[in-house]
């Protein structure tokens, strides 16, 4: 299988089943009007915490899994400071650099992410004999960026978003206010216990409202891109776009080889997915964010949508980067 032919097998079968999911709840918000109110309170409140709780719980974790933590930070911190002084080298003022600094340290890991990381390690070349052994690791090396994600994204990203404006008590009522505050050390409280909760009656449910987040986080971003109007072709708005699509997967795939060069060899698998999942747009809740505290909203909203149709173009390029930067054997 030549380049063109790996990046087209990897556009039709991660990237279009993906954007499929997104289409059907552009087209149901068209005809039904749906309310994106629920169902942005389901994956917050239910779905998004039974899914990592059930994946943390259930993960086998390794010395390789603090490598991605580490990297992943290590990430995060390199799209504050790049994002903050392309901001201040193009005169925006305080908040809508605080809004750039969000769009392009935050990505959309946990929606698309996973379901990228399902698609791309299910399928051809990580088939073997039939079998996808590398989807577990590839599954747990994105759940644990997003752990970092989303717990930075809804305390630091929601104070960076209020530009300053938020007091130390008001920051601390947004941080315990998070149902992910509490499912990531619960899981991983469980995981200690002496009892497989696999066990108990109550995990049948979790399983079920774990395996739906993924297709509700789609059918939800797609209602969001139904009520968005599109004008993703401003200079702010590409320029952010290319920080986020960009800027942060090549930075990602530095901040992998510097790890692998000066500290130790890495798992290829965990190597690639940390390629992949910072190649994913802006996450959604940047915009959800900015209008809750009138923080340049619409900005936030075109680069979001933006980001997340240019993604089509260099998430399959970023994807096959990553296969042939760390190849397998």
């Amino acid at each position: 299988m030549n380049l063109f032919e790996l990046i087209g097998h990897i556009f039709i079968n991660s990237m279009v089943p993906i954007f499929m999911l997104i289409g059907m709840g552009y087209v149901l918000d068209r005809k039904f009007k749906l309310d994106l109110y629920t169902l942005s309170k389901l994956n917050f409140y239910i779905l998004l915490p039974a899914f990592v709780f059930k994946a943390l719980y259930e993960a086998k974790f390794s010395w390789s899994t603090l490598e991605i933590v580490l990297c992943a930070i290590c990430v995060l911190i390199l799209n504050y400071i790049i994002s903050g002084i392309v901001g201040r080298l193009n005169g925006y003022d305080i908040a809508k650099i605080a809004t750039l600094k969000n769009c392009v340290m935050f990505n959309n890991c946990g929606n698309m992410g996973v379901a990228l990381a399902l698609f791309v390690f299910s399928n051809v070349p990580y088939v073997v004999d039939g079998a996808t052994p590398y989807a577990e690791l590839g599954i747990l090396s994105v759940v644990s960026i997003m752990v970092i994600q989303t717990i930075t994204s809804n305390t630091f990203g929601f104070y960076q978003a209020g530009a300053g404006r938020l007091s130390s008590h008001d920051a601390l009522r947004v941080v315990f206010h998070m149902p992910m505050v509490y499912a990531v050390p619960l899981a991983l409280l469980c995981k200690l216990l002496p009892y497989d909760l696999h066990n108990i009656f109550a995990y049948a449910p979790l399983t079920i409202f774990a395996q739906a987040f993924v297709g509700i986080a789609m059918l939800a971003l797609g209602v969001q891109i139904n009520r968005t109007p599109l004008n993703f072709f401003k200079s702010d708005v590409l320029l952010a776009s290319s920080l986020r699509l960009i800027v942060s997967p090549l930075l990602a795939a530095a901040v992998t080889i510097c790890f692998i060069l000066f500290y130790g060899p890495m798992h290829p698998i965990a190597a690639q997915t940390l390629v992949i999942t910072y190649s994913v747009p802006s996450a959604i809740n940047m915009a959800l964010i900015a209008i809750e505290m009138k923080n340049n909203p619409e900005y936030a909203t075109q680069v979001v949508m933006g980001s997340t149709i240019l993604s089509a173009v260099t998430m399959p390029i970023f994807i096959t980067l990553a296969y042939y930067l760390f190849p397998l054997y």
